[in-house]
Parts: C-alpha cells; sequence; structure tokens
C-alpha cells in the first residue's frame, strides 16, 4: 500500500504553547509537548523564547493575577517570534539511552513515578500501556500498532492528542511520522491506518474514552481500556 506524502508540519499551536508556558495546561498534554519539543528542537528552541517573552510580560504585570488580557498579550508575542527551522530529529540525549523511540521527558516521567512500560492487549494486532488517568478523565498511555494496522473508525469525547515516537500513519491523505503531533477533537471522525514496513508507537493523552460505531467495539471498550 502507498502512503500518502508527508507535506505538512504537524505541531501545537501557538494558543495551546501558551498555556504551557503559563504552566496552565494539563499534566498529560504538558508531557506530550516536552516530548516533542525534546525531539524537534526548531519547537525547543522556540518554547524556550515563549518562556523568555512570558517570563518578561510576567514581570510588568506587577505580579497582579494572569488574566485574559496576558494570555493575548503573550500569544501576540508568540507569534511575533514563530519563525522557525525546518527540523526534525532526535537530541543525541534522546539516543545516548533507553529504547531509542522513548523520549527523554517520557523517561524521565517513568523514572519519577516509579513506574514501567506494561504493554497490554488492546485488540489483534495493538496493545496499550497506561501511564496515568487523572480524575476529570483526562488519560495518557502508549499506543503501539503492527505495520498495516487499521484502527477502527472512531470519533472522541474530548481532544485527543497523539504524538508519534516510532513508524508512521496516515488518515485519509495525510500522513503522521515520529515527532509529528496529531490532534483531534469530538468533531472529528478519522481511521488511523499505520503505514507498512514499521510498527507504530504514538504517546497519547487523551479526554474521555474514544466513541466507536460498531457495537462490538462498543461492548468491548471497558476490556481493552480505550
Amino acid at each position: 500500500m502507498n502512503s500518502p506524502a508527508h507535506n505538512v508540519e504537524h505541531t501545537v499551536d501557538e494558543e495551546w504553547l501558551a498555556s504551557y508556558v503559563a504552566g496552565s495546561l494539563s499534566d498529560a498534554k504538558s508531557l506530550v509537548v516536552a516530548c516533542q519539543a525534546s525531539m524537534r528542537p526548531d519547537l525547543a528552541r522556540h518554547i524556550a523564547e515563549l518562556e523568555h517573552v512570558g517570563g518578561a510580560l510576567m514581570e510588568s504585570s506587577s505580579g497582579a493575577e494572569v488574566s485574559v488580557e496576558f494570555f493575548d498579550k503573550l500569544v501576540g508575542a508568540l507569534e511575533d517570534n514563530s519563525e522557525r527551522d525546518d527540523v526534525l530529529q532526535l537530541s543525541e540525549a534522546d539516543k545516548s539511552e533507553g529504547e531509542v523511540w522513548e523520549p527523554l521527558p517520557l523517561r524521565r516521567y517513568l523514572e519519577t513515578a516509579g513506574a514501567e512500560i506494561d504493554w497490554r492487549f488492546a485488540g489483534p494486532g495493538v496493545e496499550r500501556a497506561p501511564l496515568a488517568q487523572t480524575e476529570d478523565g483526562e488519560r495518557l498511555y502508549l499506543l503501539k500498532a503492527r505495520a498495516g494496522f487499521s484502527m477502527p473508525i472512531h470519533s472522541h469525547h474530548g481532544e485527543e492528542w497523539t504524538l508519534i515516537l516510532k513508524g508512521s500513519y496516515h488518515v485519509n491523505d495525510e500522513r503522521f511520522i515520529v515527532g509529528d503531533l496529531h490532534r483531534e477533537d469530538e468533531t472529528c471522525t478519522h481511521q488511523p491506518i499505520v503505514d507498512d514496513g514499521e510498527e507504530c508507537i504514538c504517546l497519547v493523552a487523551i479526554e474521555g474514552k474514544l466513541k466507536f460505531k460498531q457495537t462490538l467495539l462498543k461492548a468491548l471498550q471497558p476490556l481493552l481500556g480505550v
């Protein structure tokens, strides 16, 4: 099967980056952003610039509470400093330890939590390793699927952020490769298909459960953990 060309850079937008820099992004999504930044030096440099801008704006606010106006100013400043290099590679630190596909922030998270990656059956050809779940239902997990695997058609109950750590997949004519961040929400119904030649491993932060169309999958959801 021929896969679509990779023509678009997939990353988090400036508004979400503003939340990340301000510390108001959820823990699960913050880890996803940190992992992508460790895989993309251009994004890491951009975030460093934004933290500098955010720090200056916080100082100018004289300790006042962070407001909508502050976020508007921050997003505006980020857009003014949004030039990026076309770089997509693993950092040397990421290459030195652990699995090749494991970003450094993920390894540090596992070490801090005293956790190990525990792959569990989630259907023929796919495994899931749960990492965390918050009280409001947001979940963080790793997903591994064999080459050529077609995910069941599904939608969502909220935001789903998927960072590709190994391999690649496509949705219709849009292709996602290592270092890409694929974001969807409840308005989207799709079917990701893993490209041939290599398994695909992703870090997923998701709000709520997936919404499957097939009755059998709906019944099996509690057992599969998706």
